[in-house]
């Protein structure tokens, strides 16, 4: 665990761990032999008290992937909300002229998204501006 945290240059590696899954028996084990996941041991209670980018990096791409495998269950208004963020970090700002009816379509926020989310996403980034992301942190 400390040789793959010294390589990612993580620093705050109480909130991760490592995990092996064997595939013939489906048993999973925290085996530091082959890495196959990274995982959150626990999500910290304020994120933003998080020192570095990195961390909160991971920590986002773990939470993304809990959403949409359905291990964390989320309403459709969290689902909206984070989805936004998602389009927001990923695209940027909103620009008509970039962005068409349909610019979130690839994107997945749930594990059964609808058009309606879909919609709400779209509807929510529209309004946020530059620098939005850097302000909630």
């Amino acid at each position: 665990m400390d040789m793959v945290c010294e390589h990612l240059n993580l620093l705050e590696k109480d909130y991760f761990g490592l995990t092996f899954a064997d595939t013939d028996s489906q048993k999973v084990s925290e085996l530091c032999t082959t890495l196959t996941s990274w995982d959150i041991s626990f999500y910290p209670p304020d994120p933003s008290q998080l020192m570095e980018d990195i961390t909160r990096y991971y920590l986002c791409l773990q939470l993304r992937d809990d959403m949409l495998s359905g291990r964390l269950p989320c309403s459709f208004v969290t689902h909206a909300l984070l989805g936004s963020y998602t389009v927001q970090a990923e695209l940027g700002d909103y620009d008509q002229d970039d962005h068409g009816s349909d610019y979130v379509s690839d994107f997945r926020f749930a594990p059964n998204q609808t058009r309606e989310l879909e919609e709400r996403v779209m509807e929510l980034h529209r309004n946020y501006n530059k620098g939005f992301l850097m302000d909630i942190y």
